[in-house]
């Protein structure tokens, strides 16, 4: 697709949290559904609904457990280069991002119970106009980007 594809990938690790983070909204899919089956029973909608209220959720969880993950830790990529950080993300619709570097004004990184249980951390850089995730990055891997980042932008704040 592209000739030269940001050379960062994901860690294969970052595949259990997408799992573990799948599941849990799994079960909150799993919650409508049920309730939906009740309202069927309820109001006496057509009985075919309810092969439809049982197919769905489990065909949502199949593909969350197994499918998603490996999709999503193919779809994320970045590279650090001297003037710009290049980021590309997307599952189905490529998304390639580049940021110069002197437009940035802060790097974030974001981390949350889950995150911090499986040592996984989503840094976020921030322009004028726009921020921009780099997600599921392991703790020591993010914290390198975050330093570099940093001190590319002083090298460059330096320069003007």
């Amino acid at each position: 697709m592209y000739k030269d594809m940001p050379a960062k990938k994901l860690d294969k690790r970052a595949i259990r949290y997408e799992r573990t983070k799948d599941i849990i909204e799994s079960f909150f899919t799993l919650a409508v559904f049920v309730l939906l089956m009740f309202l069927t029973i309820r109001f006496n909608w057509p009985i075919w609904l309810m092969a439809i209220w049982i197919v769905l959720p489990i065909t949502d969880f199949l593909l969350s457990l197994f499918l998603l993950p490996y999709l999503k830790l193919k779809a994320v990529r970045y590279e650090m280069h001297a003037l710009h950080l290049e980021v590309m993300n997307g599952l189905f619709f490529k998304k390639r991002t580049v940021i110069p570097i002197e437009r940035i004004q802060h790097v974030v990184v974001k981390e949350g119970p889950l995150t911090r249980k499986y040592r996984i951390q989503i840094v976020e850089v921030f322009t004028a106009g726009t921020g921009h995730e780099i997600p599921l990055l392991l703790k020591k891997e993010a914290e390198e980007l975050r330093i570099q980042l940093l001190d590319q932008i002083k090298a460059v704040k330096s320069d003007v």
